[in-house]
């Protein structure tokens, strides 16, 4: 009797075990939502509202850049850095998403910040990226003490004042 129940708990904890495993080791992803208002570019075969994108998708988009940014917190040193991402405008216009320069573009981050952006500045080259990678490392999810896994960079803004770590969800209006 004592042994079937050390054989049931020894069961019990290696299940345990196992759903914290298969929880910790997903992939992330990032929701991106569109309203009805939004143009979309059917010949690429997006059709519905709610998009789900795949961190592989980002990881290994040959569009992905790497570059150079000063990171600037309150009362320490400017921290010259490198980050690794994809413009926003390069990856909307992937899943044909046309983006208006009055749309408005919210960036909702898992701590409960957000950020909301007009089209005009997802629109400006080179300006508006969703980042996955700090100075080469695949940034950390904030559980793990890291700003990731996804992190919107705008690179014209100086002091780094709208800068959103934690993103989980992007919203096109």
């Amino acid at each position: 009797m004592k042994r079937n129940r050390v054989i049931i708990l020894i069961a019990l904890i290696g299940i345990i075990i196992l759903f914290f495993i298969t929880q910790t080791n997903k992939s992330p992803k990032l929701s991106l939502m569109i309203s009805e208002e939004i143009i979309l570019d059917n010949n690429l075969g997006i059709e519905d509202q709610l998009i789900t994108i795949d961190s592989e998708k980002l990881y290994t988009n040959p569009k992905s850049e790497t570059f150079p940014a000063v990171v600037r917190s309150d009362g320490e040193k400017p921290v010259e850095t490198e980050y690794t991402g994809i413009a926003l405008k390069t990856l909307l216009d992937e899943f044909g998403i046309v983006v208006k320069n009055d749309n408005t573009i919210i960036f909702n981050a898992s701590d409960g910040y957000r950020i909301i952006l007009l089209g005009e500045e997802i629109n400006e080259p080179k300006n508006i990226y969703l980042v996955y990678k700090r100075d080469g490392e695949l940034l950390k999810a904030k559980n793990k003490g890291g700003k990731g896994p996804y992190q919107i960079i705008i690179r014209r803004d100086p002091f780094s004042q709208r800068w959103i770590k934690h993103v989980e969800e992007i919203i096109i209006e």
